[in-house]
């Protein structure tokens, strides 16, 4: 039987993570329905909400043309919570739909990206850890440090001159169906390097690995003969890893952007660039909207498993 003292954390931590999680798509809805009310071109905005309008039960005596803020947004607000973006102006195609089917692969450039990070990372910090030589460890952080560096788009680039140049092929996603799966693995290679995450994930694990075995209680186990493993993985590497994925989740989705345009990969970034330069309105707002519900879900599971493995938490 699950226990009282772990269900009331857990039950305060969901309610204040979906409130919160409900105040921020609000506020980004609004601001973003204002650049589109106020924006200069009101054609688009009148065609957008006839739009959505189509299939909804409208007051006929609504003018469209000349409809004021309130009842625009309201209309639009209820169009979005049943899930009615409107039609993709490209394609014709729902815009909701085509902007899920790319977060799903953007999900995957990014889920795979982390992966890697990790496998990379815990090595190194176990070995920075291990070795106590001031030496060694200044050798490891130095090439860690020169590998994110380099800006991310100067990378890509010249991994695909290299490519290009050694190998006669370009490494482009859509093209790299007959050449093995290397291909598919370069923008995640580049994204685990380029976004700094392999750094910032061996930086901080060694540091509170180090700093947790410093602790008076871990000294005191250990001179008992206990094993102090569950105590140095909790609150040396579960809490700084969860808590580091959680606040650098925004900035690998916009490092994405530069990743899937450069590399052809058909995610949610080169979505959001394709539809601000042909200006496709709603899939342009699915895309957003979307992109900033994925990032709560994130930041959300992040903290349930926080506050799952630390119930104290859950106060903060």
């Amino acid at each position: 039987m699950v226990s009282w003292a772990i269900i009331k954390p857990i039950s305060r931590a969901i309610l204040k993570e979906l409130g919160a999680t409900v105040l921020i798509l609000f506020i980004i809805a609004f601001s973003v329905f204002i650049l589109l009310f106020y924006s200069p071109n009101e054609d688009m905005l009148t065609a957008y909400l006839l739009m959505i309008s189509e299939n909804m039960p409208v007051n006929e005596e609504l003018d469209l043309d000349n409809i004021d803020f309130t009842s625009a947004f309201i209309l639009w607000i209820t169009a979005v919570l049943s899930g009615n973006f409107g039609l993709s102006l490209s394609n014709g195609l729902p815009a909701m739909q085509q902007s899920i089917e790319f977060m799903l692969n953007t999900i995957s450039l990014i889920f795979f990206a982390v992966l890697l990070s990790l496998v990379i990372s815990l090595p190194f910090s176990a070995l920075i850890i291990k070795n106590n030589q001031p030496i060694t460890q200044k050798i490891l952080s130095f090439g860690l440090n020169c590998l994110s560096f380099f800006p991310l788009f100067w990378l890509a680039y010249l991994v695909i001159f290299l490519s290009g140049r050694l190998f006669d092929h370009f490494p482009l996603v859509q093209q790299s169906e007959t050449s093995g799966a290397i291909f598919y693995l370069l923008p995640v290679i580049l994204l685990a390097i380029g976004s700094g995450l392999v750094l910032e994930i061996t930086q901080q694990v060694s540091y509170e690995v180090k700093r947790v075995s410093k602790e008076d209680y871990i000294i005191c186990a250990r001179a008992k003969g206990a094993s102090v493993f569950r105590h140095l993985f909790k609150e040396g590497i579960a809490f700084p890893l969860l808590t580091l994925l959680s606040n650098r989740i925004a900035y690998l989705f916009g490092a994405t952007i530069i990743i899937e345009q450069i590399f052809n990969w058909p995610g949610i970034g080169r979505l959001l660039w394709q539809t601000t330069q042909s200006r496709d309105l709603p899939l342009l707002l699915s895309a957003v909207l979307l992109t900033v519900l994925v990032i709560r879900i994130v930041q959300f599971m992040s903290r349930m498993c926080y506050v799952l493995i630390n119930p104290r938490a859950s106060h903060e």
